[in-house]
């Protein structure tokens, strides 16, 4: 004997199933612990690429206070004597430049990247009004600083942004600080502006 299943009782079948799975899976969500103390705000962009190339270029010991000679990737692989001076505008730069971003067409220091009326046309300033507004691989500089941004946290009422960049003054240690290039938390603070990459 045969028997008849008519196609609308499977699809009712199914979608009896679904809403069962659906309904068991939610228990585990709720299950999970979250920590209150921090809450990470992921971001969307373009920059995972330039992320991914950050973590790269850490191995380069060139970064390295023990190091005097540096090279300028953006501008031909320019070699520069520098001593006692950290390499942060460097380290962003060559990291943008072998991502495939476009770069100044000279050696940009933190202060000239702080100054609004200079590179425009390669790294455009974005005007933020809330920290949420930044998205990985925009560069966030300081007089004296620059970082590449890859996500925002808040913690006890402060925000960072966990980002790459050279001149940390914490010791190497084989993790997260390596050839003086750190990924880790810097605090949000201060004044300082946004630079976004143009893909070149």
């Amino acid at each position: 004997m045969m028997i008849r299943i008519h196609s609308k009782t499977i699809y009712l079948l199914l979608f009896f199933l679904s809403l069962l799975v659906g309904c068991t899976s939610s228990k585990y969500e709720k299950e999970e612990e979250i920590e209150e103390e921090e809450v990470i705000i992921p971001v969307e962009g373009q920059g995972a690429l330039i992320i991914q190339t950050a973590a790269v270029e850490q191995q380069n010991e060139m970064y390295s206070p023990k190091k005097d000679s540096v090279y300028l990737y953006w501008l031909d692989n320019q070699l520069l004597v520098i001593k006692n001076s950290t390499k942060c505008n460097i380290f962003a730069l060559n990291t943008l430049f072998k991502a495939g971003f476009k770069t100044p067409t000279v050696n940009a220091l933190t202060r000239d990247l702080m100054d609004k009326t200079k590179f425009t046309d390669v790294l455009p300033i974005i005007n933020i009004s809330d920290p949420e507004e930044i998205i990985k691989g925009d560069l966030i500089a300081w007089y004296g600083h620059v970082i590449i941004f890859d996500y925002l946290v808040k913690k006890k009422n402060k925000i960072y942004a966990q980002a790459w960049w050279s001149g940390t003054s914490q010791e190497d240690n084989n993790d997260n600080v390596i050839n003086n290039v750190k990924y880790g938390k810097y605090p949000l603070k201060g004044n300082y502006i946004v630079r976004r990459p143009i893909k070149k």
